[in-house]
């Protein structure tokens, strides 16, 4: 019995190394929190954060009589919409890495194309393919993620079967 007593003891100790040894776990906590609050967040700013914008829209659409750019051209926005964020493996060797995407589509219309939403989710599924074929080096480089942009814009498209977005914003770029 008193041997049993001093056993547990001892893997106690084992168990506080363990503990101690490793802030793994805590960083993964730490990163999952924050990608839940930040995705919270921009949920509750994609459902109510537009509605202050309704005075803007209406000032643009009084615009077009002799709305110009200071460059003399039209400004011509078209609709943004944006996509819940993606987080995927990076294809580096050691798998160790990942990325945390938030993105916007801007469309070439004023509105959302309704072809979008009835192939959101093959758009997503590309995304993610596309995200996880990269490595930390090739999306490190604001060069890097200018090639990344044009390749969300070009596999969407194609998703589309049409040209219907013409940029790609990123409102958030993690790798870690």
């Amino acid at each position: 019995m008193a041997e049993e007593k001093a056993q547990p003891a001892a893997g106690g100790g084992e168990g506080a190394e363990k503990k101690g040894g490793s802030k793994l776990p805590l960083l993964v906590g730490v990163v999952v929190a924050v990608l839940v609050l930040g995705g919270g967040g921009a949920w509750w700013f994609g459902l109510f954060g537009h509605k202050g914008g309704d005075a803007a829209e209406a000032k643009e659409h009084a615009e077009p009589a002799g709305g110009e750019g200071e460059a003399g051209h039209p400004a011509d926005v078209g609709a943004l919409a944006p996509l819940d964020p993606f987080i995927a493996n990076l294809s580096d060797e050691d798998g160790r890495r990942y990325v945390k995407a938030t993105l916007q589509l801007e469309f070439t219309k004023s509105t959302v194309p309704p072809e979008f939403n009835a192939r959101l989710p093959q758009i997503r599924d590309l995304l993610v393919t596309l995200l996880s074929s990269k490595t930390f080096a090739e999306v490190r480089t604001p060069q890097g993620k200018a090639v990344l942009r044009d390749e969300i814009v070009s596999r969407v498209n194609h998703a589309l079967r049409q040209d219907l977005v013409k940029a790609v914003y990123f409102t958030e770029f993690i790798v870690q």
